[in-house]
C-alpha cells in the first residue's frame, strides 16, 4: 500500500488546505499511468497526520516497473504542488515533508541500486561492501548520482504540476467533496473526477 500523509495547521483553513493536499495526491494517482489505485481519501486527523490518501495495487506485486516507480515520485509531488496551486509559492505549508522523502528515497535506488538511469549506468553504487556499507565514490560520480536525483525528483514535480494544472477544475471538486465529507472511497473519488469507478480503467494521462 501506498499512504500519502498530509500535515499542516489545524482549524478551518487547515481543514481546507489539508483537503487541497490529499486531493492533489489523489487527482495525481488517477490520472497517472502507472500509479496504484486510489483506496481511500480522507481529511480525518490520524496521529500526527492531518490527512492521507491509500492506495492499493489489485493484486500481489514483488517487484515495481521504472514506470510504476515514476508514477509514484509523480503522486508524491502532488500535495505540495496543490498547495502551491492554490495558496501560491509563500503558502506552502510542511505538509510535504515525508512525501519529498519518499519521492527522494525512490531517485535514489533507482539511481544507486536498480540501474534506472541512463547517465549513472548500470552499476549498484550501494551494499558493495561485505558489510553493506555504501561504496566510495569519487566527487565526479556523487555529484552525478546527485544530479540524476534531482533531474527525477524535478521532474515528477513538474509532472504533478502540469497535470494538476490541466485538472484545476476536478481539484476544486474533490477538494469540496473531502471538506464536506471527509472522507472518501477510491470509487467515489474516481467518480468525483468523471473517471469509470473500476479503478482498471483508462488513466488519461500518459507518460
Amino acid at each position: 500500500a501506498e499512504v500519502h500523509k498530509g500535515r499542516g495547521s489545524e482549524g478551518p483553513r487547515g481543514h481546507r488546505l489539508t483537503a487541497y493536499h490529499e486531493g492533489g495526491h489523489a487527482i495525481v494517482a488517477s490520472f497517472t499511468d502507472g500509479a496504484l489505485p486510489v483506496h481511500k481519501a480522507t481529511i480525518v486527523p490520524r496521529g500526527m497526520a492531518l490527512g492521507m490518501v491509500t492506495q492499493l495495487p489489485d493484486s500481489d506485486e514483488t517487484s515495481w516497473s521504472r514506470k510504476q516507480m515514476l508514477a509514484r515520485m509523480d503522486v508524491c509531488m502532488g500535495g505540495r504542488v496543490a498547495e502551491e496551486l492554490i495558496y501560491g509559492e509563500d503558502n506552502v505549508t510542511s505538509g510535504a515533508s515525508s512525501d519529498f522523502e519518499q519521492a527522494t528515497q525512490i531517485a535514489t535506488n533507482m539511481v544507486e541500486r536498480w540501474g534506472m538511469s541512463d547517465k549513472v549506468g548500470y552499476i549498484a553504487h550501494r551494499n558493495l561492501t561485505s558489510d553493506g556499507s555504501e561504496a566510495a565514490l569519487s566527487e565526479e560520480t556523487r555529484a552525478l548520482i546527485d544530479a540524476e536525483i534531482k533531474r527525477l525528483t524535478d521532474q515528477a514535480y513538474s509532472n504533478a504540476k502540469s497535470l494538476l494544472t490541466t485538472h484545476n477544475k476536478e481539484l476544486h471538486a474533490l477538494a469540496r467533496e473531502l471538506m464536506d465529507k471527509e472522507t472518501l472511497t477510491g470509487q467515489e473519488v474516481r467518480g468525483i473526477l468523471g473517471l469509470p469507478t473500476h479503478p482498471d480503467a483508462n488513466k488519461m494521462s500518459k507518460r
